[in-house]
Parts: structure tokens; C-alpha cells; sequence
């Protein structure tokens, strides 16, 4: 069995934290929005009923599809409130 040795210099890392650090003005707001919109949703999820699946299934599908599970629960699994104009 061969092993392959990856040889990594200290201008290879320099490199890669400089990189690294020119796309964090970029990976921050939207990690502030990702998880801002999770606690939103999972705050409503917990707060109100919810449609076409049980809660824990929602809750569930928030966590594990970051940023296109909030969304989907937002748009389709809150239950509309209904209004009584009695």
C-alpha cells in the first residue's frame, strides 16, 4: 500500500489564510442571516400550529435543510390564521 505525502509549505498556508480571511466579510452576514432565520422559524414552529405535519417533522426538516428549510416552513407549514368577524 503507497502512501501519498502531501507536503505543505508555510506559503501554501499563508495563502490559504488569506483566502480565507477575504471571503469572511462575505460568509458572516449570510451565516447571521441563516441561523437568524432559523431561530425565527423554529420560535414560530414552537408558538403556533403548524400544517400538513406534525411539529417535531418541521422542526426537524428547520435544523437539517439550513436555509431552505426555514423558508419552505415559512411559506407552506404555518397554519394561516383565520379571522372571526363575528
Amino acid at each position: 500500500m503507497l502512501k501519498r505525502v502531501i507536503n505543505i509549505t508555510p506559503i501554501d498556508i499563508n495563502f490559504m489564510t488569506s483566502t480565507i480571511l477575504s471571503m469572511l466579510p462575505f460568509i458572516i452576514p449570510l451565516l447571521i442571516i441563516e441561523y437568524g432565520l432559523m431561530i425565527f422559524a423554529l420560535v414560530q414552529a414552537a408558538r403556533n400550529e403548524v400544517a400538513y405535519l406534525p411539529k417535531w417533522a418541521w422542526i426537524l426538516i428547520i435544523v437539517f435543510f439550513s436555509i431552505v428549510g426555514p423558508i419552505v416552513f415559512l411559506i407552506i407549514g404555518k397554519k394561516k390564521e383565520t379571522e372571526n368577524n363575528d
